[in-house]
Order: structure tokens, then C-alpha cells, then sequence
């Protein structure tokens, strides 16, 4: 898959170059509200974790999220920056140990080329490839009971090759509907993948907003352990296109 992944990079660059200038950008920052459920294995057993989007937006540290789109003809490229740092809180399944918080700091990096496959105006699809870069750190904290609290911290950093799928759907001139998916990994022991669904509405010719919801899913042996983590919630975006 890496092989394709490359030839679809000089294909798309070669194209670019014959194209000439007549690009558009598009510029997004993005609010994501994900509750989380998370699996972890740990040298104690596998650890579960469950929080709500609300639950999850109290436990929120920090986060950044953005993308950047560029389009010329048929030919896109798209990227995706996404910052987040979640906790979740069960009881264990352990008897000497209380509560467990699973703790997940990521940064994933996402990169992609598209080709427009149709160019219809009441449907418009792209088709592409791409990659997604992580950087994960888990902790898991476990309460004391009978025993003395404990914890255990995993971390890793590693990049998936990725097919992708992005779709747009005007309904008239002020409203549209959007849809992204994508899907990747190296083997049984890594996959990823997400799906996004949002209604926009153009303010102006430069500016739009959505309201969608999305979800990504990371499985992962991190340090030799087996990690799960889905994040899904409520999503709300500002773009501005030139």
C-alpha cells in the first residue's frame, strides 16, 4: 500500500505542476466533542474506560484541531490536525484495586491526496490516498483498595497509510451536506479509521459553517500492549474558503 501511496504522490505532483495556478483553499477550525471508550492491557488485566461527550468536555485539558484544503480541477489535497487529551473513569474488574482513569494524550497528523471522480453538481466525490501520523501516550491510573494505587504509562508514535473517500452534496444555494470516511492500518495489531456526516451553511462566498458529528476509532499494540480507543461526539467548524 505504501508503493500506491507514493505513485499517487508523484501523480498528483505532476499534475499540479500541468494544472497551473487556478487553485482554491479552504481553512477550518473545528470544535470536537468526542466521549471516549478505551481498552487498554496492562501488566493487571485490560483496563476499560467510558466517558460521554460530556463527561469527556469536563476531563478536556487541552485541544487543537484544524484542517487546510486545496483544490485544483479534479486534483485535492487535504490535511488534518488534531490535538486531544481525554480521561476516563470505571470501576475496576480488579478486587484490590478502586477506580480506573484511562488517560490518552494524542496528536494525529492527516494527510491525503484526492482525485474528483465526478464533478456533477448536485454530487460531488473524491477518491484518494493517504497517511496518518500519531503520537500517543496512555496512562492508567488504578485507585487503591486492598492493594496500593498503581499505574501503568504506554506510548508510541507511528504512521498508517490510508483510502479515503470525501463527498459533498449542495442542496441549494446557502445549505449543503458533507461526508468524509476513511480507513487504514498495517495488520490486525494496527487499524484506524474515521467517519464524519455534517450539514453546512454558507454565510458568504468566503465563509461557512457545520454542524456534523464524527468518529474515530485506534487500535494499536503500544509498548507491547494491546490499546483501543473510539472517540465519537458532536462536531462544529468555521471555514473560510479563497
Amino acid at each position: 500500500m505504501k508503493s500506491v501511496l507514493s505513485l499517487a504522490l508523484i501523480v498528483a505532483a505532476q499534475s499540479a505542476a500541468a494544472q497551473g495556478a487556478d487553485w482554491r483553499y479552504q481553512a477550518t477550525l473545528y470544535g470536537w466533542f468526542p466521549g471516549l471508550s478505551a481498552s487498554v492491557e496492562t501488566r493487571f488485566g485490560t483496563v476499560q474506560g467510558e466517558a460521554s461527550s460530556s463527561d469527556a468536555l469536563q476531563n478536556l485539558d487541552m485541544a487543537f484541531m484544524g484542517t487546510f484544503a486545496a483544490q485544483n480541477g479534479r486534483l485535492g489535497f487535504a490535511a488534518d490536525l488534531l490535538y486531544t487529551s481525554l480521561s476516563a473513569t470505571q470501576p475496576t474488574p480488579f478486587a484490590l484495586y478502586g477506580d480506573a482513569t484511562v488517560k490518552e494524550d494524542m496528536t494525529a497528523f492527516s494527510g491525503y491526496v484526492l482525485y474528483r471522480v465526478t464533478q456533477d453538481p448536485a454530487f460531488v466525490l473524491d477518491l484518494g490516498a493517504g497517511f496518518r501520523t500519531f503520537d500517543l501516550d496512555v496512562t492508567v491510573n488504578l485507585g487503591s483498595g486492598l492493594a496500593p494505587a498503581a499505574r501503568e504509562d504506554l506510548g508510541s508514535n507511528w504512521t498508517d497509510p490510508l483510502i479515503a473517500a470525501r463527498l459533498h452534496v449542495p442542496i441549494n444555494e446557502k445549505w449543503f451536506l458533507d461526508g468524509f470516511a476513511d480507513y487504514g492500518g498495517s495488520g490486525s495489531d494496527d487499524e484506524t479509521w474515521q467517519l464524519y456526516g455534517g450539514v453546512g451553511y454558507r454565510f458568504s462566498e468566503n465563509w461557512s459553517t457545520q454542524l456534523g458529528y464524527r468518529t474515530m476509532n485506534i487500535s494499536k499494540d503500544v509498548d507491547g500492549r494491546a490499546v483501543s480507543l473510539d472517540l465519537s461526539g458532536a462536531l462544529i467548524a468555521l471555514t473560510y474558503s479563497f
